[in-house]
């Protein structure tokens, strides 16, 4: 069994504010998986039907469908309120972490990716590549439990850390602006203009609960590793590339996502991470309003209702794949026996979590 150290970490609104309180505590993380959950299931604030009857029910089937429909162990309780922020932002009260070689290990016992999956193995060194400076990978809880882990840490509806499987602790928390002077569109006839899509803005957080964030703090005068405090890469930072090259921290222009070794850049429509210092979280898309538009870009664009993970171009799919996701209807992909070999031997400590907060902005 693996031991990790948990740390309750209390942040401000913005990714890689300060932290003011450090509790530490030990659990484990187990063979076997949690309590079965029913896919991507949504606990609605009052004010979310209150303010727009028929929301929560939209979102625990419409949007809930795009997760169910494309992956069998996409397992999140997501709580999802409105309250004071940019135009949305996700809590999962904790970072779950691994040693690299242990997230390697645990993700080639997934069995159930598709073509993107395999690549995204192959792609991945025997041991921990130097620039993410030897620390642990950072992983959600809903992550974590897609790899079989156990003991992983949440959110409660007070904004507290808690072990998942307890009574209302829930794997991540969605905020939503109530700024009155943000018009949001409910897909309910015709769109406002300068309106923004509620249910896209869910599921841009939803990805992130399920585990597309960075590791790397965007919110300083210059990018910073802000993973517990400690020098270490999120799951979907070992598939970040620049003109071919793996990069970790990267200043410069054009690095994407890549799952098969830099040669292919995993959006459909060729999008890139923001690498700036502006706040944007570092593995969002570089949004390029009107057109050309993902999910998981970095501001959203009013008057582009109906967006989701299923029509943007597949990137969020592809990168959840990656990162341990299961396809519902992958094709069988035989396991190649480098794999095998390069498992040998590894494995590993995690230690350490932390609560993480990221905006997604209005433009």
């Amino acid at each position: 069994m693996r031991i990790a150290l948990r740390f309750l970490a209390r942040t401000g609104l913005l990714a890689g504010s300060p932290a003011i309180g450090l509790i530490a505590s030990v659990i484990v993380f187990g063979a076997g998986v949690g309590p079965a959950k029913a896919g991507i299931t949504f606990t609605c604030d009052p004010d979310i039907d209150g303010s727009r009857p028929g929301t929560c029910a939209y979102l625990n089937t419409t949007v809930a469908s795009y997760y169910n429909g494309t992956f069998s162990n996409a397992n999140a309780d997501i709580y999802i309120k409105y309250g004071t922020t940019g135009l949305g932002e996700s809590t999962t009260g904790g970072f779950n972490t691994l040693s690299y070689g242990a997230f390697v290990s645990d993700l080639a016992a997934e069995h159930g990716g598709g073509v993107v999956r395999a690549e995204a193995l192959a792609s991945l060194a025997g041991s921990e590549p130097s620039i993410y400076g030897g620390g642990d990978i950072s992983i959600t809880g809903a992550l974590g439990a897609a790899l079989g882990l156990t003991g992983l840490n949440g959110i409660n509806a007070f904004d507290g850390v808690c072990t998942l499987g307890n009574a209302g602790c829930y794997d991540g928390m969605i905020t939503i602006t109530n700024d009155p002077g943000t018009l949001l569109y409910y897909r309910n006839g015709p769109e406002a203009a300068g309106a923004y899509d509620f249910y896209s803005v869910a599921e841009h957080e939803t990805d992130e609960v399920l585990g597309t964030s960075s590791c790397v703090d965007t919110t300083g005068a210059s990018l910073t590793n802000g993973c517990a405090g400690i020098a270490a890469a999120s799951a979907v930072d070992l598939f970040r590339y620049n003109a071919g090259q793996r990069v970790f921290i990267d200043t410069t222009t054009g690095a994407y996502f890549s799952y098969d070794g830099g040669v292919t850049n995993g959006t459909s429509n060729g999008k890139v991470y923001n690498t700036l210092a502006n706040g944007d979280d570092y593995a969002d898309f570089v949004s390029s309003c009107p057109n050309n538009l993902n999910i998981q870009d970095a501001t959203g664009c009013p008057g582009t209702a109906n967006l989701n993970i299923t029509n943007d171009g597949g990137g969020e799919i592809n990168i959840l794949d990656a990162i341990g996701f299961n396809l519902l209807h992958a094709a069988a992909v035989p396991e190649p026996s480098s794999w095998a070999l390069m498992m040998v031997g590894l494995g590993g400590v995690g230690a350490a979590m932390r609560s993480r907060r990221k905006q997604f902005a209005t433009v």
